[in-house]
């Protein structure tokens, strides 16, 4: 068996660490991370996955960068995003204190989820030095909070973030073509709806993965993130939560079961989790909810 891929990562030439990182966390095809760094340059270098920075920093900051002969500059400001797709680039620097999320996209999944879920002839990421996009940056925010708080659901919320970035990156920040162009999946099926309850049901207390719910329906993640929200109008992460929670009401009207037991019992982290997760959909804390 070959050992795993080694990819370095321009974070390696920083001179501090990262403040928050999900490296720990084993994210698949996707890593994020946040830095606080000084003034700083870097030498000509290469990265092989892809690359997207968000700055945060309250004030404005000129970045610089050299290929070859050409020198470009650009002021960066707070939520400002950068795109740099796999591959070489020459030196690149910032005049003053920077603070940035760094996201790191496997450049072949990004790739295959191109081709494979979108069904694309061709597909090619854009290299953007500067660009105002919210959206990308936001999904950067929320990614670094998923990395650096425990989430009641926390690979599957990951996992929809990450996908939601990808395809983002794909239709605003690439040339592709489809093969069939236009296409549009329609809903999931009521059979599938059922399929997933009753997997729900069978593993309520175990890890839930954007990728197993995708099984179920035999669909790629792209399809069934999709189509899943076309026909229930709400983001998987979203639809296991509130059954989640629905469970928990209907145990908790039962009585039968202490309040940190019903949490275990529907693989919650721990009893704070549920207890935070319960209040934010329903209101009220679980114990106040089976007192009542």
């Amino acid at each position: 068996m070959s050992a795993p891929t080694r990819y370095t990562y321009t974070s390696e030439m920083y001179e501090r660490p990262a403040l928050v990182s999900s490296a720990p966390l084993a994210w698949p095809g996707i890593r994020v991370e946040r830095y606080q760094l000084e003034a700083m340059s870097l030498p000509a270098h290469a990265h092989e996955q892809h690359l997207v920075l968000v700055h945060q920093g309250t004030e404005p900051v000129i970045t610089s960068r050299q290929t070859g002969h050409r020198v470009e500059t650009d002021q960066f400001r707070g939520g400002d995003v950068g795109v740099y797709p796999a591959g070489e680039y020459g030196s690149f620097g910032w005049d003053g204190p920077v603070e940035i999320i760094q996201l790191n996209l496997d450049a072949p999944m990004l790739e295959t989820r191109a081709r494979r879920d979108l069904d694309l002839r061709y597909f090619t990421l854009h290299e953007r030095f500067r660009c105002e996009d919210g959206l990308l940056a936001q999904l950067g925010q929320h990614l670094l909070a998923a990395a650096s708080q425990s989430y009641t659901l926390g690979q599957l919320y990951a996992e929809s973030l990450a996908t939601t970035l990808c395809y983002h990156l794909i239709e605003c920040h690439a040339t592709f073509e489809r093969r069939l162009a236009g296409q549009v999946g329609a809903g999931l099926p009521a059979a599938v709806l059922t399929r997933l309850d009753e997997y729900l049901e069978a593993h309520a207390d175990q890890l839930i993965t954007l990728e197993v719910l995708a099984g179920l329906a035999n669909l790629s993640v792209f399809h069934f993130a999709r189509r899943f929200k076309q026909t229930t109008g709400r983001s998987p992460y979203q639809y296991v939560l509130d059954w989640k929670i629905r469970r928990a009401r209907e145990l908790l009207r039962a009585g039968a079961l202490p309040v940190a037991a019903i949490g275990d019992a529907l693989g919650f982290a721990s009893p704070t989790h549920f207890a935070a997760a319960f209040k934010r959909v329903v209101g009220q804390s679980p114990r106040a909810f089976q007192r009542g």
